[in-house]
């Protein structure tokens, strides 16, 4: 009995090492081209359902096909989007290491081992309940074999996801370091704008202080031409009574003449002091014709002014345009900051959460690269702002400068027609009280003579 058993022992060993040689070399045999298959049908499914760059896809799937080793970024590449294809369906995931079916693999080689050879090699002694027996250890041994390779797919998936797990947080710590370097030159940017607003704030004063002159100005001009109309009529006014003197004059001289016709030597007299009365009378018409040209000039002079002042209002208006444009690109970079603030407070936000779910970061991580180019959009539409700001206030600049100048040339204008009129208004009444005094020096004498 103990040689029987110890026969059977030996047996039973040299099965069990047949199997497990037969399992493990079928395995060995069949793992490399199970993935290299398993790769390509899901690189061509990416392909054709249009995720990711089919260009890049499709190189690498002529990488892998040529069996050339693929770069480091190709992988990365690869794998990220093997796993959001992957991503959507958790539940499937646990069902997936029975694939490769080692249970069904080490079945098939007992099948050309005959049941009656084997019952030929047996000892004398031997029973179907030991066949049992070892049926059932065999398949105990299939079951720790299936346990052991679910074991390696649960490992291998678990180091996947913590080499996902590390190029995540290494991508979230890039990210954060870019988002404190965006912030500081954010905020560099906030101080230059305010300190562009402070002087634009001063220019906007200086603008209504020149308006505050140029009302001023304007209520002087109007004054002014009220006084030369008053002027004027008072000039009219007093021609007309000097040429009602002289026709008066004129009567009277005509009634002395009648008169004198008896007395020669006084007519003779008097016509010698008529002829010297007529030459004076003759240069008072000459200064006055003198003076009515020299209001035709100062009319001409008024129109001339009246057309300058149109030009600068226009001028003036198109200055106005230019200041609303100016408010409303400033109320567009309020509203930015406002936008950029808001979304440094998400960013925060979503650090907090970084460090609480891993699965959640590759949606963050899309948000961030949208922010950040939104970042970079921003950052072109406030160069674009600032140069066009820039020209504005540069053209602000030049057009205020010829406001002054025009200004500086009306008050100078200004200035000289006032000393004229006044020059003017002295002459005038030198010539009043001249002719005044000429009529009444012919009046004593034509009632002395009377």
């Amino acid at each position: 009995m103990s040689e029987r058993q110890s026969s059977f022992v030996s047996f039973r060993s040299k099965l069990f090492r047949k199997k497990l040689d037969s399992s493990f070399s079928l395995e060995e045999d069949k793992e490399e081209p199970e993935t290299h298959n398993d790769v390509l049908p899901k690189i061509q499914e990416l392909i054709n359902s249009g995720i990711g760059d089919s260009g890049r896809l499709q190189h690498i799937f002529d990488m892998i096909a040529s069996n050339k080793t693929l770069y480091h970024s190709d992988a990365l590449y690869l794998e990220a989007k093997l796993n959001e294809s992957v991503s959507p369906e958790p539940s499937t995931l646990p069902s997936e290491p029975p694939k490769p079916k080692p249970s069904t693999l080490p079945k098939e080689p007992p099948k050309p081992e005959p049941k009656p050879s084997v019952r030929g090699s047996l000892p004398k002694g031997w029973n179907a309940n030991n066949s049992v027996e070892i049926e059932q250890i065999s398949k105990n041994i299939r079951d720790e074999e299936e346990k052991i390779e679910k074991q390696k797919l649960l490992s291998s998936e678990i180091n996947i996801h913590r080499s996902k797990l590390a190029q995540l947080q290494s991508h979230r710590k890039e990210y954060e370091q870019k988002v404190t370097q965006e912030k500081a030159t954010l905020e560099a940017q906030i101080q230059e704008e305010r300190l562009k607003i402070e002087t634009q704030t001063k220019l906007s004063e200086e603008i209504i202080s020149q308006k505050e002159e140029l009302a001023k100005v304007k209520k002087e001009r109007t004054q002014i031409l009220k006084n030369i109309d008053s002027e004027k009529s008072k000039i009219s006014k007093e021609l007309a009574k000097q040429k009602r003197q002289l026709a008066q004059a004129q009567l009277e001289q005509e009634k002395l003449e009648k008169q004198v016709q008896t007395e020669q030597s006084l007519l003779a007299k008097m016509i010698e002091e008529q002829k010297l009365r007529l030459l004076e009378q003759a240069t008072i018409a000459n200064q006055i014709k003198s003076k009515q040209s020299e209001l035709e000039q100062t009319k001409k002079d008024y129109e001339y002014i009246v057309s300058q002042v149109k030009e600068e209002k226009a001028k003036f208006a198109e200055s106005e345009k230019l200041k609303n444009l100016i408010k409303s690109q400033e109320e567009d970079l309020i509203k930015s900051k406002e936008a950029r603030l808001n979304l440094i407070n998400t960013i925060s936000k979503e650090k907090e959460l970084i460090t609480k779910k891993t699965n959640e970061e590759k949606e963050r991580l899309k948000s961030q690269q949208n922010i950040a180019k939104q970042l970079k959009k921003e950052e072109k539409d406030y160069e674009s702002l600032k140069k066009k700001r820039e020209k504005i206030e540069q053209q602000i600049k030049l057009k205020n400068k010829k406001l002054k100048e025009k200004q500086q040339k009306l008050k100078q204008q200004i200035s000289e027609k006032n000393k004229k009129l006044k020059s003017l208004g002295t002459k005038t009444t030198k010539s009043t009280k001249t002719a005044k005094k000429s009529t009444k020096k012919t009046a004593t004498k034509t009632t002395k003579s009377s």
